[in-house]
């Protein structure tokens, strides 16, 4: 039988892997490097920064696989490293906590502009922010915390960030060293340079922060509101004061309705121990004389026999009789 001898192979095969499907190695520290060189080239113009920014963005390196890297270089100047240090303690003055207290809006905008440009980077920013704010006590000092709350402020007031970045000052090593008080602090006096005191409660109730702020002070006697309003007064923060007291009024008339439905609901307690506690949140200015007689006056007229009868009972009348009789 005639036929051509085959030709010996070599067995197996050999794939040849498409420079598409080769995975790029994950360097962050070498897109840090060449940020800071960048950075370092540009310095503090802020008009020039931008530029430098936008032209990275549609240049080679890959930002939006390092979007992180980038602004932690642009908040601290450098990678942060968990827990919070530096990373190998490489960093460059040319980014947010460097900057002198009357540039940080100009500096900030260079963040809104940016982003506005660039909007896929806008979730990572928010995380950025509730990233630092963890580990600001280590990575921050008292004055550059300052300046991140101050940069936070224009942020939400701009829309960038949403309020529930900040549900994170309550967190216990925070609280110790007053060190979610010295960022909120400055996010606070910002924000009133810029806006009213009703817009930052509502940003408050939106980051799940008790409206009387009493969560961002260290737990015990520092929580107490006259403790909180002298704070606030040595700020020079009036506004804020305000607010305490406000707060302080409302959490005494609530007080004051419970305790009253509890002495009139209860008959183990006396007409003079009544009128004693009464008397008493009068002289100490925690509601006015004329609040007590209403609260009075609708507590017992809702209490037993006498819910929604009319006319008036003649009891009745004398039941509230003896109760201001005894003040």
């Amino acid at each position: 039988m005639s036929g051509k001898a085959l030709k010996p192979t070599l067995s197996g095969t050999r794939n040849k892997t498409r420079k598409r499907d080769e995975k790029e190695r994950y360097e962050p520290t070498v897109f840090r490097d060449a940020i800071i060189t960048g950075l370092e080239d540009v310095g503090n113009s802020h008009d020039l920064l931008l530029k430098y920014l936008c032209d990275t963005t549609t240049g080679k390196l890959d930002v939006k696989r390092y979007g992180e890297t980038l602004l932690d270089v642009l908040f601290v100047g450098g990678i942060i490293a968990p827990g919070g240090a530096i990373e190998g303690n490489v960093r460059t003055d040319v980014c947010l906590i460097k900057q002198e207290k009357d540039m940080v809006q100009s500096f900030t905008n260079i963040f809104i502009q940016f982003i506005r440009r660039y909007k896929w980077l806008q979730n990572t920013l928010g995380e950025e922010i509730r990233k630092i704010i963890m580990v600001m006590k280590v990575c921050l000092t008292e004055g550059e915390r300052g300046l991140l709350g101050s940069a936070t402020a224009y942020l939400l007031i701009e829309g960038l960030v949403t309020p529930n970045i900040l549900s994170g000052l309550t967190q216990d090593h925070l609280l110790k060293d007053e060190i979610s008080l010295s960022f909120a602090s400055s996010l606070f006096r910002t924000w009133l340079k810029e806006k009213d005191m009703v817009s930052l409660t509502s940003t408050l109730k939106k980051a799940s922060l008790d409206p009387s702020l009493q969560d961002i002070f260290p737990a015990g006697p520092k929580r107490n509101l006259d403790h909180i309003e002298n704070y606030f007064k040595e700020q020079g923060l009036n506004e804020m004061v305000q607010h305490v007291r406000s707060q302080r009024a409302t959490s005494n008339r609530k007080s004051f309705v419970s305790r009253i439905k509890l002495f009139i609901n209860d008959d183990e307690y006396s007409t003079t121990e009544i009128s004693n506690y009464i008397k008493d949140a009068i002289e100490q200015g925690k509601v006015t004389s004329v609040y007590a007689l209403q609260v009075l006056f609708s507590t017992v007229a809702n209490s037993g026999e006498w819910a929604g009868l009319e006319p008036i009972p003649d009891d009745f009348l004398q039941r509230v009789e003896a109760i201001l009789y005894a003040l």
